[in-house]
């Protein structure tokens, strides 16, 4: 009787930790995945804005800060890095930078 309880209770925790593994290895199947998609769904998205943002303005202040004779090219290697720091602080995060910004609004 106790041989066959010590032998149920081993295949048991052999099933258990089968288990365990599949549940771990479903768990951490599509995690690149997801990181490529919280990179790039941050980095894209933040890049169109920085672009039409700049179109915008240079199509209405262009020509006044060209009067002014002011260089304002120095802000984009500043946005640039912004944009990728946010990109990765979303993978970090496993939550967009974007959908802390849209629950504000």
């Amino acid at each position: 009787m106790e041989e066959l309880d010590r032998k149920l209770r081993k295949k048991l925790a052999s099933v258990e930790k089968k288990n365990a593994l599949k549940e771990n290895r479903e768990k951490n199947e599509n995690k690149y995945v997801v990181a490529a998609i919280l990179f790039f769904g941050t980095l894209i998205p933040l890049y169109l804005l920085l672009y039409a943002a700049m179109f915008i303005f240079m199509r209405f202040f262009g020509s006044a800060v060209g009067m002014l004779d002011a260089s304002i090219a120095w802000i984009l290697p500043l946005l640039h890095g912004a944009i990728w720091v946010a990109a990765v602080v979303s993978v970090y995060r496993e939550k967009s930078v974007l959908d802390d910004f849209l629950d504000r609004f």
